[in-house]
């Protein structure tokens, strides 16, 4: 009876305590439509990566787009956006690669989204790079007619106490 009593003040405690501390989180808003659209245009992203689909891949930026992509000492434009894609084609790169979303926002035909992802590429000879290794991306998005398109972005390290 005792150890029913006392179980039973335990849940309550601890219903109680977790209660107070969800109230205090902030929840994000409700993702838009927006936001989920330019989520599925980033898997597609990857997925022409993956593919070595420069032409689709490249589809995806704004002719007027300027960035700064991962490992480059500077930022890039459109006409070069592409390069690295065709260098998975043409050696034949298996890349393996996910991604975990971090934020977005939608300011109207404008969506900025953020997330960590880790990609790793197999060489036909067996060389692997990139294991264990986990970079961030910023992406802003532009709604050009039914279009989302990527208008600027950069790439980065995350600092070791990331990981």
């Amino acid at each position: 009876m005792i150890r029913r009593v006392l179980a039973f003040l335990l849940l309550g405690l601890a219903a109680s305590g977790s209660q107070s501390a969800t109230d205090s989180i902030a929840l994000p808003p409700p993702e838009s439509n927006s936001v989920a659209q330019v989520w599925d245009r980033e898997a597609d992203y990857w997925r022409f990566v993956k593919e070595g689909d420069v032409e689709n891949y490249v589809s995806l930026w704004h002719d007027s787009f300027i960035g700064w992509p991962c490992g480059q000492e500077h930022p890039r434009r459109k006409a070069s956006i592409g390069d690295w894609v065709r260098e998975v084609r043409d050696k034949r790169i298996k890349v393996d690669s996910n991604f975990t979303r971090e934020g977005a926002e939608d300011f109207g035909n404008v969506v900025v989204v953020h997330y960590r992802f880790t990609r790793v590429d197999t060489y036909p000879d067996g060389k692997v790079e990139g294991k264990g290794k986990e970079s961030k991306i910023t992406h802003t998005w532009m709604k050009v007619g039914d279009e989302w398109l990527i208008i600027g972005g950069m790439c980065g390290s995350l600092p070791d106490s990331a990981r």
